[in-house]
């Protein structure tokens, strides 16, 4: 009886003494489960309306930034576009920033409550951009899109408004650093870093612990669309449709890559090159490359003439090839520019080295690309790539999402993603927000 009544006890106290000590803690993590939940549900009932592809569904909570629904038939698909990345990039952009303040790369402080919300937001374009006025002669509809989901947002060329503009726009190659030095900073207004380079050392920009970033980098305060984007299409292509591009592309397309290549300081890419070359079929061209490596083993002569980058010539090659040595000069984060997304556009399937995996699985479809790093050796990759070319239903696995989805890679068609993307954080930001070391920042894995 004594020791039934002993354990009850020592069963019974240290449960409630625990469950009050840790109350706090306890309350916190029902508050962040919910909040996760909410986001979840949020998503599903926005999207679930719609038809989803089974094969996707393992996807669908993935670390992916892409919408990865299927609509038919809507007119707001663009939209509905918009607003999926603008919450998909969200939750990528919290781990991200996670990782920077542990760095200590970049500061956020907790959300101000009550905070007074403007009801427009004007962007001024504080600099040239390459030496330029970028958008100044542009309409606010060709800025930020015909189709963006907020529509309070201005922008001017007018540096007479410099004290009332709630956003400075400033390109890095265009920084005058003595004008800098003399502003008088309003603490209220945002100093926005416009910067699309990769691996420039640029230590003395610290000082001005610029609030926001519009560039390449997912965790940037506006990233959607750098370099390329893809979209739903408005009306999916027909299991019809879709075999019939297949049956072309796989006939009429040569088993080789090619390969255009100007910069030659990256001696790693063109190391991959020279020894994967001895194993597949490359067509390469460009001043890094001499004449008698731009064809190997079996690899087709298209044109006699001297074949340029961004000529006729290239896009034939691109068109009857069906692999693009896409390497990145750089390896830093999220560097994906924009040889890969114009690579997808012209049908051919880009073979990836720089940037992580990773990087590439967040932007860009399920079996789109292939990355070097995932082989031991390039004879190994060789192999993929002869049974890719020669194998119609391995190859048709890396166009399925063709049926799907468009390519964007021009800059007429991503700026509007990018400045939406501007105004959606101007409406929906409370968080204060600076760079401590947008150096190192934008150093990260280079």
């Amino acid at each position: 009886m004594e020791k039934r009544i002993h354990s009850k006890k020592t069963f019974t106290l240290p449960y409630r003494h625990y469950l009050f000590h840790f109350k706090w803690p306890l309350v916190g993590f029902a508050f962040v489960l919910s909040l996760l939940i909410f986001v979840q549900i949020k998503l599903t009932s926005i999207f679930i309306p719609y038809i989803i592809e089974e094969q996707h569904l393992e996807h669908f909570n993935k670390n992916i930034i892409y919408p990865i629904v299927l609509l038919n038939n809507d007119n707001n698909t663009h939209r509905l576009n918009m607003n999926y990345y603008f919450l998909k990039k969200d939750e990528l952009k919290i781990m991200d920033d996670i990782y920077a303040i542990k760095k200590k790369q970049k500061v956020v402080l907790p959300s101000i409550k009550n905070r007074h919300k403007p009801n427009s937001y004007l962007i001024l374009e504080s600099t040239t951009v390459f030496g330029r006025p970028r958008f100044c002669s542009y309409t606010n509809e060709q800025i930020f899109g015909r189709a963006c989901p907020y529509r309070n947002c201005k922008y001017t060329c007018d540096r007479t408004r410099d004290s009332d503009a709630h956003v400075l726009l400033m390109h890095k190659r265009d920084l005058n650093y003595k004008l800098l030095n003399s502003i008088k900073r309003n603490s209220e207004q945002i100093w926005l870093l416009w910067h699309d380079e990769s691996n420039e050392n640029s230590p003395e920009i610290n000082r001005y612990k610029f609030n926001w970033t519009i560039t390449y980098r997912i965790s940037a305060e506006a990233s959607i669309g750098a370099y390329g984007i893809i979209i739903l299409k408005e009306t999916p292509w027909s299991a019809q449709q879709f075999d019939s591009w297949i049956d072309e592309q796989f006939i009429k397309r040569h088993n080789q890559a090619v390969w255009f290549v100007s910069n030659c300081q990256p001696k790693k890419r063109l190391k991959k090159f020279r020894s994967l070359r001895e194993f597949y079929s490359i067509a390469a061209f460009g001043k890094c490359i001499s004449s008698n490596e731009s064809f190997s083993l079996n690899a087709q002569v298209q044109s006699n003439s001297k074949c340029q980058r961004d000529s006729s010539c290239e896009q034939n090659y691109l068109k009857n090839s069906k692999f693009y040595l896409a390497f990145e000069s750089q390896s830093c984060t999220d560097y994906i520019t924009e040889k890969f997304w114009r690579t997808l556009a012209l049908g051919a399937i880009p073979i990836v080295s720089g940037p992580e995996r990773e990087n590439f699985i967040r932007v860009a479809p399920l079996h789109s690309f292939i990355h070097v790093d995932d082989y031991t050796s390039d004879e190994e990759l060789a192999q993929t790539l002869n049974l890719i070319a020669t194998n119609r239903s391995i190859y048709e696995k890396y166009h399925h999402w063709r049926r799907y989805y468009d390519v964007h890679h021009e800059a007429k068609d991503l700026d509007p993603f990018r400045f939406c993307e501007l105004c959606y954080r101007l409406n929906t930001n409370t968080q204060r927000i600076w760079y401590e070391n947008i150096n190192d920042w934008f150093l990260d894995k280079c």
